[in-house]
Parts: C-alpha cells; structure tokens; sequence
C-alpha cells in the first residue's frame, strides 16, 4: 500500500484488523514517512486518522498529538493519550500550560481523561510534588492522587495537614507508601476534634485501611490495634493476618494474651501455630481472668483445647470447666483496654433550646404516658426501642432433654461416657431418651474408629429401635465421623443398624439422605456404583460438597460423579437429560474443575442444544458465566445473550456469526446502549462488503416502515446515527421533507448526531432547528474558551436558558448572576426551582446575590397549583446560613394561605433562626393573629410569640412589641381558656416551657427576658392563683432564677462563654453551681413565708422542672451536679434536706463519677444525716 493512499483495513475478525492496521504504521515509519506526509491526505474513515495518530505516537511527533488531544472525537483523544513519551516533554505536561493553555482548548470529557491518565501513568516523585502543589488549593480530590507518588518525606511533611481530608481509600494508599502516616493520623485523633468526628463516621473502613501497614511496620499497627481496636464493631483479624501476627510477634500477644485471644486474632489460626504446652497455658491464663468470664466458654477455646492429646483431653475439660482448677483468679484488666476514640458530645445539651411542636395538634402520647409536646422525644423514643429490644434479648431459649444431656457429658471422656451411657439406654423406656444418648455418644467419639466401632457395636443391639431414631443417629455419624472410611466389619455394623432406611437404594422407611451418601461416597472410591444405589442417589441428587474429603477423595468422587451424570444424559429426554447436565456443572462449579471446549459435558450440551434449544439454553448460559468455550458456542449463545459483551465477542472471534435480523433484534430490545459496538464497527468494518453497510441499510428500510410502537423505532435512533457517518445530514433532510408526520424521530436523530463520525456541524443546522438535546449535548461538552459564547447565545432564549444556566454553574468564574437574571425573566418558575438545586449544590460557597434575583419571583410566581415546587421551596436545610433567615420569612408570606402543613413547617423553621431574623417576622406574626377566627382561635406554635418578646432589646422594645402582639397573643390564649378547649393546656404548657430561652438569656443584648417572663406571670395570676397551681409557679420562678444564674455566671467568667468549647462545659459547671445557690434561697424564702414542709412540695417541682426542661445528654448529668452542690453550699441546717430528696429522685441523672462525691459530702452534714439514711443509703 503506498503511504499516502487511505487506510482500508484487511482481515476477518477484529483483532486481524488490528493487527493489520498496526502492521501499515509500522511499515510507514520502517520507509521514512512521516505525519506531515499524511496529514494532509483527506480522511475517508475513522482508521485514516486512527493511522495518523499511531504514526505520530511512533515517530512521537508532539504537535500533532497536541493536535488531536483537541479535537472533538474522543475515540481520537484516546488514542493520541497512547504517547506515554508525552510525560517526558516537561514543557507539555506541567500543570500550569496544561490549565492555562492546553486543557481550555479540549473538550471536558477529554480534559477528564487526560486527567485521569495523568495520575495513572505520571510516578516522577518531583513532578508528582509538582502537580500536588498546584492543585492542592482547589482541587484537592484530584492533588491527593500525585501525593503517594512523592518521597517519604514530603508526605510525612504534607499529611498532617491534610487529615481531616483523607478517606479511607487515600489513607490506605498513603499508608502503602508511608507507614508512619497510621501513626500520624492516630496520633491526632486525642487533639483534633473535626477529624475524630470523621473517623467515627467511618471508623471501620478507617482501620481496616491501615492493615496494610501490618508487613511493614506491624509495631506500629499493634500499638494503633491495643489503643483503637472496637470490640463492638471490628471484626476478628483474618486467617492470614493472626497467622503472620503469632509467627513474627507472639511476645507482643502473649504480653496481652486475653485482649488478641479474646476480641482480636482467629483463633483456630492461632490454635494451629501454638505448641499443645502453650494451648493448654492460654486457656489457663483465659480462664483466670474474670473479666472475660462473659467470653470465655468451651466453644470459644475449643480450637486450643483439641491441640491436646485426646487421652489429656478430657481430664483437662473437667479440670477447667468443672473443677474450676486453673489457679489464682485475676479480677480486672492487668492492662489498658483499647477503645474508639471518645466521641465529641453530640448529644442535646442543657444550652440547647428546645424545638417545639405545633400546638394545635392533639398532643401524641407515648409509652411512658407523657405528652410528646416537644420535639425532644429522642430519650423517649429510644427508652421505648431499648425496652423492646431488651425484651427480645430477655427471651431465653428453652434447653431440650438433648441439651441438658450434652452438657452432662461435655467434659467426660469417650470411655466414661460410654459406660455410663450404655447402662442408661438399657434401662429407659423412652424412644427420643435412647436416640438423645446415640447422639450423645456419638458426639463423643470424635471420629476415631475405635470409638465409632464401639457405639456401632451397642447400636447393633438396638436394631429394633424405630426407623427415624435409627435414622437420626445414622444422620449424626455420617455428619461427625466420615463412616465412609470405615474398616468392612465396622462399614457391615453401620448397614445392619440402618436396615430399611434405603442404604440399599430401596425406598426408606424413614428420610435418611445422609446415609445414602455415605453408601454413595464409599462405592464412588471404590470405583463402581451399583445400579439401585445410583438410581435412587440420582433421584436426590447432592454433590457431596458438605462431607469432609480428603484432596484424592474429592478428585475420586468429582471424576465418577461426572461419568455417572453424563452418562444418564445419554439417551435420555431431553428435559432428563438437561437436569443431569446441570447437576453436572453443579459438580464441576463445586470441585473446580477445569472444563475444556472438547470436554464430554461441553460436548454433551452441545448436542443437546442441537436437540432442543430452548431446554439447552439455562445450560449454556452457565457454560458462558463460567466462561467455558466461549469461543466455540459463540453462535449458540448469540441465541440468549441479547447483550452488547456478545456482539463484541462476535466481532473479536466470527463476525460472520452475526446475523442483520438478530442485531437489530436486539438493538430494538436493548436496555442500555451499544455505543462501543456501533464504534467498532464504523472504526473497523467500514468497507462495503462489510456488516456494518449491511446494518445501515437494514436500518434505514426498517426506520422508514410504519410500525405500532414508536418506542421501537425511537431504540434504533441512537446506534443508526453511529453508523450513518457523513450520511446523517442527508437522512434528516429526508425526514424534514415528511413534515410532522416524523417529529420524534428527527428530533431523536439530531439528539444523536454527536454519535456520527465525523460529528454533524449542529451550529449550521442553528439552535431552534437542532433541538434542546443537541445543543445541550453539544454545549455541555465545550471548550472552556467557548463557554462564554455559547452562554451568551443560549441564555437569549427560553428554551435553552436552562442549558445557559447548567453550562455557567460548571465554570468556576461562570457568569452565574447573569445567567440567573435572564433565567428569572425568561422561566420564573423554573428559576426558583434551579436556584434551589444551586444552594444545595453550592452550599455555603454559592452567590449569594442568587437570592436577590429570585426574591422577588416568591410573590410573583403562582404557587397554588405547584404542588411539588412547594415541597422543593420547603427544603430550607439547603439555604445558606447568611440568606436563611430573609428566606423563610419571604417563603412563609408566600405560601401561607396556599398550604397550611408547608407554611407551619416553615414556623417551625423560623423558631430555629428568630434571633437572625430581621423586622418582618413581626408581620407574620400579625398575619397569624388575624387569620385566628375568634370563634375557634387556632394557636399553632405559641414559643414563637414567647420567644419574640424574649427578644426585645430594651424595655422600650419590649413595651412596644407586648402592645402591639403580646396582649394580642394573651387574649387570644385566654379565648382557648373560656372555652374551655381541650387545646388550651397543650398551649400552656408550650408558653411555659418556652419562657425558658437560652439564645437570649446568653446574649446579654437582650435586657427584657425578666420582664418578659414577670409579665407572663402576672397574666396567669390573674386566673391560676399561686396556691392552687403552686407547681407552675415554681415552673417560672425556676425560669427567672436560671436567667439570673446564666447573667451572673457570665458576669464573673466572661473568659469562659467568650469560648464556646468552655461555656459548654466550664459554662454548665458555673451556671448550674449558681442556679443551685438561687434555688436554695428561694426554698428558704417560701419556708419563712408558708411552713418548712413546704420543701418536699417544691422537690418534687423541682424534678419535674428537670424532667421537662433539660435535654438529656452528659451536660445536663453534670449540670444536676453541680446545681445539687450549689444548694448543699448555701443551704441552712436541715433546709438542705432538698439536696436529699432532689438527689434520690435524680441520682441517675447525675454523673457517675460526681455521685460518690455528693454522698460524702451529704453524710458528713450532719443537720441532714437522718434524711441521707433514709433516703439515700437505706
């Protein structure tokens, strides 16, 4: 062929024309030609340019491999990637000209994987560091890729700065390069608190992807095991692990034997590699420890006990189990015990606000008969699970006469047993009695001969026994003893005991597969099956897998299983025949045995899919899953596998199997497409005589016939445009010339044009003519330097702006704000709705100028029939934080006469955020007191006009807003009360639980939360009277004298609730120690004003108060601590006696390690040391 002259490809199958192609480069560079020879040579095919870029990869010609990485053909980009030489070119493959000059001139899928062949082929550790230095800014995801490649030390440099971004997959890979990186990361898991929080998400993929480390630095890993290792959630270490552990560092398991023995190591590995000295000392050792009493059982060491001699065996058994003779006992861990990191208190904390629900419902009850008005059910509702599950776990199962049988003899000798045993069996009247002591007996032989010969001998004896008795013990040798191997005078025992269960191959009196088996196994090594025992064997077929074959057992067995299927499949029907062939795989699948093409069963299949294709079928597709000659049934299994894998199989061995009917069969039945197919075929069966026109013309007549789905003719759209080429824009000229008798399928068909090679110019064809799927495909995989046009352009049409937009928010520096202006204009709807995926998508790094855009279309937009836009604009969670506020409140103006359950959620939202929230709130409260009907006021969510007021900056704001909604709010609750509505108590209790509001009791900027609350009390004076409602009084005292200790606490520590890490815990110590001090002199006020008794009332409000307002967690334990200190500080004489009571009903509420603490200080007080008897240590 001379060079010039276009490529046309020889050979059958498609490797040959592979081969054929790379045979003409070579010959090309072998004469001299070079790529500037060719390049100008007009391309008739795909293979031409293929043939241009393999030369210059040859002759590693840079520009024109530059050239190509440009252009808009993948299949050409991917080839022009096969120049690895490119990585030596440091002028080309630096990151600064490949973002600033080389990747803004590809397209985007192109730019992908070329990125991607960077962090494959790219291992210089300088350029590595290089390109992580680059990208480590912005891209992380993509810079942590070159970082394993780098030296030792600049990880060790780079990785703690990089911890809280590492996933498991990159720390394993870091770890391979670097051990030291797991001491690292664990390391700083005790002081960095963000990365401890990422850990914990996935703390078992974090430790399993250091197990790498265990070969090359194992120290290191066993100190990460002995500090982090999970009993609760890691799994024991695998076979392999524990068996390079005990090989390479037993001193460090021995040193810490219960925690490796007990939670850690395998231990049948470990079993395998002790000597029988050291099993029999681990178990002493483990038997000691107290504290793996809950482990430690026989099954849990049985592996270490049976490394013993069996004559020891049992004497061992009744020394450590029965005896309990193992020496001096060890009560505690003689060591540290590893656990996950302490996790960071993520439970509700006493400065929390409670989330409140809407009081308007009817208040759910839950199991501990309270009233769920809060969303704080979490301890309730896990109390409720906890209970349930304790209840399951409580159900214990009930031990058999078998199992109290078997734990009797676990720890006697074979010998003892059978002595004791064989009395017994004479002497009991009870069938299932003598079968329990057969099966005892014979879990005690342990297969040994000797010992299975003598249960057989006594079995013998009982000949008579029933058949399912016999059967049962039958079953149980069979399973424990391997009879198979048995001498003849013990194998004619076994046969004599189990008479009538079909050892003969007769019909059994009673199921005993098992036995059968065995009969089986043993004619099968012996190298003859009789007849009755295989034809009943082959009416219950097993493959035996489940026995215990030695290596030349199971060879034996799988070749005479073969011959004894295949040759049932001779000659039988073919439904027969096709059931012992499967069974026959089943053999081959479970033995692993290798099948050749010219193998019988291959063979055998063969001429049964001649037979009966349909009945062959489930048998060849088995046969290509196990890919077994696939190569040779290659047309046969075109008959089922309807596949893309099969066409492409087709074309590598016999394109001739392929059939233009059955292709376009399945393309019109596919369910994925066939793009790599269709490419292969344009790329390399181009010439005329080839499948691929035949396809073509296949195609077309079909598409141009009528048919009753269109969906059908809609499937072949996309692999016709593949194959079309240059031929497209002529078929859509045609079908433009059908007016609108064809809309779909043009509009389909230019959908597709990117498939055809060479791509259809879709800018000539124009937007409107081309379709929103043409020119978003096309768009959306532009150059970076074309971006700004394309925006432009499609952003000036409605049907395309959406395209606009996506295009613009791909682009780090898009236009987004612009993009959203236009869009705003041109689809309000379909703005709003896209700006809400934007936030989501963008979170806290999003334009907030977006917001201002599509405020104004939460008023002007329809949303009464949008239903699922509502539900969109609900997701408030993707709000960012700085817009959130000014958000709600729009969406609530906007949606609050349209949906009633989407406009109380924003409510609640609201609640969340009312101190970020601007004037306007003030309107939709308004808007909420004049929807109320005065007939039936409906009080929806009562905190948030509480919470309101709490929010006043100064009495002046305050006076202001109580007149103009607080007394509004008090009329309307006091409506509820005169009629007597069932409602009114829920919202009571909702008003006085939400006095207490710690986002303004700790902003000292908020000056009128006293006043509120003294307010609200003067207004339930009015109708509750303090005597007779004495408990809600204290309810709001307790309110008032928190807020004083919140103000007073912050006052003389300001250092500390300056930092938010100390106010949530030196701050609960504080406030809760001064809240007690207050507490105490409000006791002794009302003790001089009413009577001393007066304290038992209180107390018992006082828990209440607790139980209803504190969220439980670890703070508010230490913060009932430290208030219980506060009173026993300041109380006087036997008025501390509130501590007492308060402490008895929440001793466990306080923190553990504070209780012993309060009783000492409480006993040695001796103006209450009777009521601390009583009470407490009683």
């Amino acid at each position: 062929m001379a060079p010039h002259s276009p490529v046309t490809l020889l050979g059958d199958t498609l490797g040959q024309r592979h081969r054929h192609l790379n045979s003409l480069v070579r010959a090309a560079r072998e004469s001299g030609t070079t790529v500037q020879d060719v390049e100008a040579v007009p391309e008739q095919s795909p293979a031409d340019r293929l043939f241009k870029i393999d030369l210059a990869v040859s002759l590693r010609d840079t520009d024109y491999i530059i050239q190509n990485l440009k252009h808009d053909d993948m299949l050409f980009v991917s080839r022009a990637l096969k120049a690895r030489w490119l990585l030596d070119r440091h002028d080309v493959i630096n990151p600064k000209y490949l973002e600033e000059t080389l990747f803004p001139e590809m397209i985007s899928p192109a730019v992908t994987k070329m990125r991607h062949w960077l962090y494959i082929n790219l291992r210089e550790p300088a350029r590595c560091l290089e390109f992580y230095e680059y990208y480590k800014q912005n891209y992380f995801e993509f810079a942590i890729k070159f970082l394993s490649h780098c030296n030792s030390h600049v990880i060790l440099e780079e990785v703690s700065k990089i911890l809280t971004k590492l996933s498991p997959h990159y720390l394993k890979v870091l770890c391979e390069r670097c051990p030291t990186v797991a001491k690292i990361y664990f390391d700083a898991l005790a002081t960095q608190d963000d990365l401890k929080s990422r850990y914990l998400e996935q703390e078992q993929s974090y430790y399993n992807s250091i197990k790498c480390v265990l070969k090359s630095d194992a120290d290191v890993f066993l100190d990460i095991t002995e500090e982090y290792f999970s009993f609760n959630n890691f799994k024991r270490f695998s076979p392999l692990a524990t068996d390079y552990i005990v090989r390479n560092h037993k001193s460090r398991v021995m040193n810490k034997l219960g925690l490796y023995v007990a939670h850690i190591l395998h231990i049948p590995t470990l079993a395998a590699r002790l000597s029988v000295d050291e099993c029999q000392d681990v178990v002493l050792q483990l038997a000691r420890a107290t504290y793996l009493q809950h482990w430690f059982q026989y099954k849990a060491v049985e592996p270490l006990i049976k490394r013993l001699h069996p004559q020891k065996r049992a004497a061992f058994k009744k020394r450590v189990f029965v005896d309990k003779d193992v020496g001096e006992l060890v009560e505690n861990w003689p060591y540290q015990t590893p656990s996950s990191p302490t996790d960071i208190d993520t439970d509700p904390h006493v400065f929390d606000d409670t989330e409140f629900e809407f009081a308007s419902f009817e208040g759910a009850r839950c199991g501990f008969g309270m009233s769920l008005k809060c969303a704080n059910v979490s301890y309730a509702q896990c109390r409720m699970l906890c209970d349930d599950e304790y209840d399951e776990c409580m159900v214990a199962k009930v031990k058999t006469d078998l199992d109290r049988l078997f734990d009797e003899f676990r720890f006697i000798g074979f010998d003892h047993a059978l002595q004791d045993l064989s009395h017994r069996v004479g002497t009991t009247g009870s069938t299932d009695r003598r079968r329990d002591i057969f099966l005892v007996l014979v879990s005690k032989t342990g297969g040994r001969i000797d010992a299975v010969a003598a249960v057989l001998q006594l079995a013998v004896k009982h000949s008579n026994e029933p058949a399912h008795t016999r059967a049962s013990v039958i079953r149980s040798l069979v399973k424990r003893a391997a009879v198979w191997r048995l001498p003849a005078d013990v194998w004619q025992l076994l046969l004599d005991f189990g008479h009538g269960l079909g050892l003969d191959g007769s019909t059994p009196e009673a199921p005993c597969r098992e036995g059968l088996h065995a009969v089986v196994i043993r004619q099968l090594l012996a190298g003859q099956c009789e007849q009755a025992i295989r034809d009943a064997f082959l009416k219950d077929f097993s493959t035996l897998k489940e026995y215990s074959l030695k290596p030349n057992e199971r060879k034996r067995v799988a070749d005479n299983l073969q011959n004894i299927l295949a040759s049932a499949a001779v000659g039988a029907e073919p439904t027969v025949a096709a059931d012992r062939l499967s069974k026959l795989l089943d053999v081959l699948k479970v033995y692993r045995i290798r099948v050749e093409a010219s193998s019988l069963a291959v063979k055998t299949i063969t001429a049964l899919a001649q037979q009966d294709k349909e009945i062959a079928r489930p048998l060849l597709e088995r046969l290509y899953d196990a890919k077994i000659a696939r190569r040779e049934l290659l047309r046969l299994n075109l008959m089922f596998r309807r596949d893309e894998q099969a066409l492409l199989n087709a074309l590598r061995h016999d394109p001739f199997a392929l059939e233009v009917t059955q292709v376009i069969d399945i393309l019109t039945d596919r369910k994925s497409n066939f793009d790599i197919f269709t490419a292969k075929l344009v790329v390399y069966f181009y010439q005329k005589q080839d499948f691929t026109t035949k396809l073509r013309n296949a195609l077309k007549e079909k598409m141009s016939k009528p048919v009753d789905k269109k969906s059908a003719h809609l499937k072949l759209v996309r692999p016709l445009a593949s194959i079309l080429c240059q031929e497209l824009v002529n078929e859509l000229k045609k079908l433009d010339q059908t007016g609108a008798e064809n809309v779909k399928l043009k509009a389909e068909l230019r959908a597709c044009a990117h498939h055809a090679r060479p791509s259809a110019n879709i800018a000539e064809w124009g937007w409107k003519r081309a379709g929103v799927k043409a020119v978003a495909t096309r768009v959306m995989r532009c150059r970076e330097v074309e971006r700004a046009e394309f925006i432009r352009t499609l952003a000036a049409e409605r049907r395309t702006v959406r395209v606009a937009l996506a295009l613009s928010l791909r682009s780090e520096r898009g236009p987004v704000l612009d993009t959203f202006t236009l869009f705003a204009k041109l689809r309000p709807a379909a703005a709003l709705r896209a700006a809400l995926k934007y936030f989501r998508r963008r979170g806290c790094s999003a334009e907030l100028g977006v917001w201002n855009i599509i405020k104004p279309l939460l008023s002007t937009v329809d949303l009464t029939h949008r239903e699922r836009l509502r539900r969109l604009l609900a997701n408030t969670d993707w709000i960012p934080n700085p817009i959130k506020p000014a958000y709600i409140t729009e969406l609530y103006s906007a949606v609050h006469k349209i949906s009633r359950s989407n406009a109380n959620d924003l409510l609640h939202d609201i609640c969340k955020i009312l101190p970020e929230c601007d004037e306007s709130v003030e309107n939709i409260l308004l808007q909420m007191l004049d929807n109320m009907d005065a007939g039936n006021p409906a009080m929806p969510y009562p905190a948030i006009y509480i919470r309101y007021l709490m929010l006043s900056k100064n009495n002046e704001d305050l006076e202001r807003r109580f007149s103009k909604i607080g007394i509004r709010f008090t009329e309307q609750v006091d409506i509820l009360r005169s009629k007597k509505d069932d409602k009114f108590t829920t919202c009571l209790d909702q008003i006085l639980e939400s006095l207490r509001y710690n986002a303004a009791f700790f902003d000292t900027t908020k000056e009128s939360c006293l006043l509120v609350i003294q307010k609200i009390l003067d207004w339930l004076q009015k109708f509750m009277p303090k005597e007779k409602f004495f408990k809600n009084y204290v309810y709001i005292h307790l309110t008032m004298l928190y807020f004083k200790a919140v103000r007073q606490s912050m006052k003389q520590m300001p250092e500390v609730f300056a930092d938010p890490k100390r106010k949530r815990t030196e701050g609960v110590e504080a406030v809760g120690f001064v809240f007690g001090r207050y507490i105490v002199k409000e006791v002794a006020e009302l003790v001089t004003t009413y009577f001393d008794s007066i304290i038992e009332l209180y107390t018992k409000a006082l828990v209440d108060y607790f139980e209803s307002t504190l969220r439980y967690g670890a703070s508010r334990q230490k913060f009932i601590g430290y208030i219980l200190k506060g009173v026993l500080a300041d109380g006087v004489g036997i008025q501390r006696r509130l501590a007492v009571y308060t402490f008895r009903n929440c001793r466990y509420s306080v923190d553990s390690e504070m209780v012993k603490e309060i009783e000492e200080q409480m006993s040695k007080d001796k103006a209450i040391e009777i009521f601390v008897h009583a009470e407490i240590f009683d």
